[in-house]
């Protein structure tokens, strides 16, 4: 268990987020509770704290370059430094609706990919500024799969599908071209079923902790960088 390093979870609000950012408290990190809205950082913040972990509730919208570069200076300001962030932030649109291909409007769509693409392209790059600037190793965690489209409507949605196979690409091209930088960018694709009795040899995914709690710190990655780890999570409702 590591004590003392911080790590910044973005989109807490969502069920994928605030199992991310309680389950790196329960680890020894110092938790960035990250929200669109105050109500759910400061929810997951009290949570973490009341367990006697060490958390901090920060709102920033991840749509707006400056709010991204505040966010990364707020978390700078109290810890000195950025050794970890997952990413999981989502901003409900047509994927939540359960819309197909013939009825999402193309303005919906277009809103849709450039907030999601943006979000985790200033995001990610900001976060691998900060890490560089602090000569540390550092971790990168993007999380993708299962979601609210699939917690809402029982299944995930082209929309979906379509954003998070973009963000893993994202994922592999931004480690090749970090290189031997020390900053390590990962993916965990989440699924909620596991081999069945019909399908034994299927191999089985790690859960989502084990696969965080390994990605999440860099001085033992051992190369995953550029990796797509799928993992299993049976996730609660989502915090509003």
């Amino acid at each position: 268990m590591r004590h003392g390093r911080p790590a910044l979870v973005t989109g807490v609000e969502h069920p994928e987020g605030a199992h991310a950012a309680r389950t790196l408290a329960e680890h020894g990190f110092d938790v960035v509770a990250h929200s669109f809205t105050p109500e759910a950082a400061e929810r997951i913040a009290r949570d973490i704290t009341s367990g006697g972990g060490r958390a901090t509730a920060v709102v920033a919208d991840l749509t707006i370059d400056r709010e991204v570069d505040r966010l990364f200076t707020t978390v700078e300001d109290i810890h000195g430094h950025v050794d970890t962030v997952v990413h999981a932030a989502w901003i409900p649109g047509p994927e939540s609706t359960g819309t197909s291909l013939e009825t999402i409007h193309p303005h919906d769509w277009h809103r849709f990919v450039h907030a999601h693409l943006g979000m985790v392209f200033t995001t990610v790059r900001r976060a691998m500024q900060s890490m560089n600037t602090s000569g540390r190793a550092g971790s990168i965690v993007t999380v993708v799969g299962i979601g609210r489209s699939a917690t809402e409507t029982g299944d995930s949605t082209l929309a979906r599908q379509v954003i998070d196979g973009a963000i893993e690409a994202f994922t592999v091209a931004a480690a090749r071209d970090l290189g031997a930088c020390s900053v390590q960018v990962t993916s965990i694709r989440l699924v909620d079923e596991l081999p069945t009795l019909e399908h034994p040899d299927e191999r089985r995914a790690p859960d989502f902790d084990t696969a965080l709690v390994l990605l999440a710190d860099p001085v033992h990655h051992g190369g995953w960088s550029g990796r797509v780890l799928t993992a299993h999570a049976a996730l609660p409702a989502a915090v509003h």
